[in-house]
């Protein structure tokens, strides 16, 4: 298996503002920085459009734009004071499950960069010959200011979200509240990678220095910061810059490379290339290219004609990163999947719960697997496979009961009672037992 951390390889920037307007109505193009990263590194989409196109070397990024990018693309802010570097986790080392970076950039008014957070890792770097450089710093619904105190201090911010499992799907009742809907949870990381930098949220001001030193600081939605720093005596693997890559890692920064070139000549050709190579690297770099981009019917295309369960299976992790974004996603899925897949509403709601999975208590119930074994023949592609899916996990010894997404009927058939057989009806696996 390829380390989750290739995708990190795909990093989607989202730069938001509230921009001001000409005299005809129309929207200013606020410069906010600049991209220093060979041709085809960024796509971007405009703030007042649906269509995204590639980037030049040193071309400009505007606020309000969303930007998909790859891994070592470099923006610096409009002043020349901040560096931001979108770093790859090839080797799958980072604390959180990252699959790719996304940002927004905001018009700054009293900071050096204004930076939105949305997932992802971003390094940050002082770039100025002498004095601090300043950050505002916004993910959810905080605001940290991050004071780079002098010329190449670098940070290191990661940010993930993810479903709890079990959440119980409710569908949106039209007009609710976007803001009291429920919402994944949330985690973010800093790291000092080097030099000294300040941190202020809510009005506390937290000192941080590289390691050996209190060099990291944790954050996430449920329980909010740490008090204090946690001190380290040396820099994590994940966040080291000298870590040098594995084989497997050099495989995939040379995958991610070469689509970079591709794309930088037909984008859209370079998706199709990718997506039906039969390198599982390349196929993998497609998918996280398409949830980056938010191709949901492209992807629900290429998934429903996945050739094997490793293609499906790294699919499914693409759709539940996707869906850990932010609130709304759920409900954003759900009618996806009626609207341009041909889903019923109770077809749509049972996709997105057993993607959420289930909770411990679901797990040791035998309903949860009768009822799965049960959907390893239902009609829809969607559903027997995720059935599989969490079937195989729940119950690794499934794996050797031989199965295709794009199954014929009498394939299911025969799977579905080779899983009966494995699992008896009132039955748990042994592991949750009680």
């Amino acid at each position: 298996m390829v380390a989750r951390g290739l995708v990190l390889g795909l990093i989607s920037l989202q730069l938001v503002s509230a921009a001001p307007v000409t005299s005809a109505g129309q929207p200013v193009r606020v410069i906010v920085a600049q991209a220093h990263s060979p041709d085809a590194t960024f796509s971007a989409r405009p703030a007042q459009g649906n269509q995204f196109h590639t980037l030049t070397e040193n071309e400009n990024l505007f606020a309000g734009d969303l930007i998909v990018g790859l891994p070592g693309g470099m923006v610096t802010s409009k002043n020349g004071a901040v560096n931001l570097k979108a770093l790859s986790d090839f080797d799958g080392r980072s604390p959180l499950p990252i699959l790719e970076t996304a940002f927004s950039l905001n018009e700054p008014k009293d900071a050096d960069f204004d930076l939105v957070l949305d997932r992802g890792r971003v390094d940050l770097t002082n770039i100025k010959k002498e004095g601090p450089a300043t950050v505002r710093l916004k993910f959810w619904d905080q605001s940290w200011t991050i004071g780079l105190e002098e010329p190449n201090t670098r940070v290191a911010v990661e940010l993930c979200g993810r479903w709890s499992s079990g959440t119980r799907f409710k569908v949106a009742e039209r007009g609710s509240d976007a803001a009291k809907l429920p919402a994944p949870v949330a985690t973010l990381v800093l790291l000092v990678l080097k030099g000294s930098a300040t941190v202020n949220l809510a009005g506390v001001t937290l000192a941080l220095k590289e390691p050996p030193g209190p060099a990291e600081l944790r954050w996430d939605s449920l329980t909010g910061a740490r008090p204090q720093p946690l001190k380290l005596e040396k820099l994590p693997d994940w966040g080291d810059p000298e870590s040098k890559l594995s084989e497997k890692g050099k495989q995939v920064a040379a995958a991610i490379e070469k689509f970079r070139r591709a794309r930088a000549t037909d984008p859209a050709k370079a998706i199709d290339s990718f997506l039906n190579s039969s390198d599982p690297v390349e196929q993998r770099i497609a998918l996280v290219s398409l949830g980056a981009q938010d191709e949901l019917p492209k992807m629900g295309k290429a998934l429903s004609e996945a050739k094997s369960m490793e293609e499906w299976d790294f699919g499914i992790t693409i759709l539940r990163h996707w869906l850990g974004r932010s609130r709304g996603q759920d409900q954003k899925l759900y009618s996806t999947l009626m609207e341009l897949r041909g889903y019923t509403s109770e077809e749509a709601r049972t996709i997105v719960q057993m993607l959420f999975g289930f909770s411990e208590s679901d797990i040791k119930q035998p309903e949860t697997y009768e009822v799965l074994i049960d959907y390893v023949v239902h009609e829809k592609p969607g559903i027997r496979n995720l059935a599989v899916w969490h079937l195989v996990r729940l119950y690794p010894p499934g794996k050797s009961i031989a199965f295709k997404p794009n199954a014929s009927k009498s394939d299911c058939e025969q799977v579905h009672d080779a899983w009966k057989k494995l699992i008896p009806m009132g039955k748990v696996p042994p592991a949750f037992e009680k």
